[in-house]
């Protein structure tokens, strides 16, 4: 039962509350004696703390009674104001998060102590002593946490496997394992995917050092450790991950500033790519019009497909025979799936108006705070559009090596993907 409150919060908390920024963030509760009694995170700070100026529970009604001071840190995404909140808890100790969580536990993420380390998350009180086991907590939100590691690992894989195998894992398929870690001794080769065994011992041990550091909140400390410009580059795009369609002014790479690689691909630096989708469609003379969307993830100097992220269409709204229309459509709609992770690099299979439609697209369509790059690929005169301003095409024989490889895999398994998928549509449709 809530009992009357006489005491509320104070103006100044309360004008406070009011000003508060709509980024994410964390903040926290003090009494008169600077006393921490609470500290929390969300997503978007003004939205959340005006949750408290109403008293619909014990909590806030504890609040409105004791608190006399508010404070918020403004931080670059829930992830970031995920382990924030975890050191501050850690090290403040605030009365009403312990008292609260007593009933419930909280979630700490475990490190085994095999050779290669496993990862997984455990609920434990937050009194508990954790001295037995490799732990980094507590953390309050389990979604926001497997959010966290989710992405952490498509750049930094770990394994996840409960025995060793003979064939590769899905999860070494999809890029979130380096292969040499859960199979069996008698499969290993000698390289994976040009590693020797003991480079990839030494490259995951290095991501289980690098995946600590992230969750304990050393960002800063782990900057000035990494040497590669691509980890360095996963890092900020890590704390910059932004889970919800939050920006109204999405930003494209489609004319980036030209950098000093001599190559006509010098508009997207594959170096900052770590994530691909490929576009295309398929109909029969404008009938049972179709989509699809491949994915593909880089592993080391590999680029291999992410089949979990691989999405069919049924077009809904597009007229018939007009593929830029189609491209616009399920590029809309995908879009709009926060949930999945959005690319680096967007690759369209079709010419100058199908890439024009999908640039529009992009934006009109908020989706990310990170910038998306656009490319689209004729096959007939082998042109790529999105690499020169105003929309020029560059011949794809005058791209990069690696680039042209990129471009070719992607189209590939994106054009196989949905003509199957078309297939199965047509023969559904025919059997009916």
């Amino acid at each position: 039962m809530i009992l009357p409150v006489k005491n509320t919060f104070s103006k100044l908390i309360i004008a406070k509350i009011k000003l508060a920024p709509t980024d994410s963030g964390c903040y926290i509760f003090r009494d008169k004696k600077d006393r921490v009694l609470y500290v929390g995170k969300a997503n978007n700070l003004r939205q959340r703390l005006k949750s408290y100026l109403k008293i619909i529970d014990f909590k806030t009604q504890s609040l409105h009674q004791e608190a006399a001071k508010l404070e918020y840190i403004i931080l670059r995404s829930e992830i970031e104001a995920l382990i924030t909140e975890s050191q501050l808890i850690q090290k403040l100790k605030p009365i009403y998060n312990v008292l609260w969580r007593d009933d419930k536990s909280y979630l700490y993420v475990v490190f085994s102590k095999d050779k290669f380390p496993k990862i997984s998350i455990i609920h434990r009180s937050f009194r508990q002593p954790t001295s037995q086991i490799i732990s980094i907590g507590p953390f309050t939100d389990s979604a926001s946490l497997r959010l966290a590691l989710k992405i952490i690992r498509r750049y930094f894989p770990y394994c996840t496997c409960k025995q060793s195998h003979l064939r590769d894992c899905l999860n070494a398929q999809m890029g979130r394992c380096l292969n040499c870690c859960c199979k069996k001794d008698s499969t290993i080769p000698i390289t994976f995917y040009g590693r020797s065994l003991d480079r990839c011992y030494r490259q995951y041990q290095g991501n289980i050092s690098v995946i600590k550091m992230i969750l304990r909140g050393q960002s800063k400390k782990l900057i000035s450790i990494l040497k590669d410009e691509k980890e360095r580059a996963a890092l900020e795009r890590i704390f910059e991950h932004k889970n919800y369609l939050t920006d109204p002014k999405p930003r494209i790479y489609s004319n980036l500033q030209k950098n000093s690689s001599g190559h006509s691909d010098a508009f997207v630096d594959l170096n900052r790519v770590f994530r691909v989708e490929c576009y295309d469609i398929s109909n029969f003379a404008g009938k049972e019009a179709v989509g699809a969307m491949t994915a593909l993830v880089k592993t080391g100097s590999e680029w291999v497909p992410n089949k979990s992220g691989y999405r069919k269409f049924i077009i809904k709204s597009a007229p018939k025979r007009d593929d830029p229309r189609m491209i616009g459509e399920i590029l809309t709609r995908r879009l709009k799936h926060a949930e999945w992770l959005y690319p680096d690099l967007i690759i369209i299979d079709g010419g100058l108006t199908q890439f024009r439609s999908a640039k529009k697209t992009l934006l009109t369509i908020p989706h990310t705070l990170n910038p998306i790059s656009l490319i689209s690929l004729a096959k007939p005169q082998k042109f790529v559009y999105g690499l020169q301003p105003n929309d020029r095409p560059v011949e794809l024989g005058k791209l990069s090596r690696e680039f042209q490889q990129l471009i070719g895999k992607a189209i590939y398994y994106t054009h196989n993907f949905v003509i199957r998928y078309h297939r199965q549509v047509r023969r559904r449709n025919f059997m009916n």
